[in-house]
């Protein structure tokens, strides 16, 4: 991309950012609130240990995702 162009490359970019992380905090969100109401119905009615199971399971998400993140980040080639 030619250096007078640069404002317009990435203006788009930073928009598509915004909404794919408003989208995954939704998708996370969700994750954990299925998480949640199935430890409610199956294991236990404590509300507390049912949202530490929702929070443990979207963390282990956000890590696995991270982790990918940074093996594919390694593959970037400057051109």
């Amino acid at each position: 991309m030619k250096k007078n162009c640069t404002i317009a490359g990435i203006s788009p970019f930073l928009t598509i950012q915004q909404v794919a992380g408003a989208i995954g905090i939704s998708v996370m969100v969700s994750l954990l609130s299925a998480k949640q109401n199935t430890y409610l119905s199956t294991v236990s009615n404590d509300m507390t240990e049912a949202t530490a199971s929702g929070s443990s399971f979207v963390l282990t998400i956000g890590l696995v995702l991270a982790i990918i993140n940074l093996v594919l980040s390694l593959f970037i080639v400057d051109s």
